[in-house]
């Protein structure tokens, strides 16, 4: 990777072709949808397709920084989207068919870089899942990558 400004567009693109080759055309295949957050935001739960997992950017810190470039780490959101129609007060039923599929995606990204980063995936701490009233359960799942920043790319 050229180091200068980093395109949050390639790395996220690259994270859902990453998913895409995982969890839509392995067997065992089970994802239904992997999107970003405009597809999430775009449907609503009655529309709702699961099993899905959904790309969030979740934001950058600086780790270093100088009047000619910073080292920036930056943290991705794969949420795990899972119905059941179990009673809403009953969580485990979707806890387990969520388990196996957050596995996957951890073994999907977990130690992989993603485009326009200098380093691989690395889990960190995550959200609490969100149970909705409308039996869907969303389990994220967290991780860290760094890039650099060049202010003068032509160096």
């Amino acid at each position: 990777m050229s180091v200068g400004a980093w395109n949050f567009a390639r790395a996220e693109l690259g994270i859902v072709r990453r998913l895409e080759q995982c969890l839509q055309h392995r067997p065992g295949a089970w994802a239904r949808v992997i999107g970003t957050r405009p597809t999430l935001e775009s449907v609503t739960e009655e529309m709702q397709d699961a099993p899905a997992v959904y790309v969030i950017y979740d934001g950058f810190a600086v780790l270093e920084s100088d009047e000619g470039s910073a080292r920036l780490a930056h943290r991705w959101f794969a949420v795990v989207t899972v119905k059941n129609t179990a009673q809403q007060r009953a969580a485990a039923p979707r806890n387990q068919e969520a388990g196996p599929y957050l596995c996957d995606v951890l073994q999907a990204l977990h130690g992989w870089t993603p485009p326009d980063c200098v380093s691989p995936f690395v889990p960190v701490t995550p959200p609490r899942p969100y149970y909705s009233p409308a039996k869907f359960v969303y389990y994220p799942l967290a991780f860290t990558t760094e890039s650099y920043h060049c202010a003068r790319p032509d160096i």
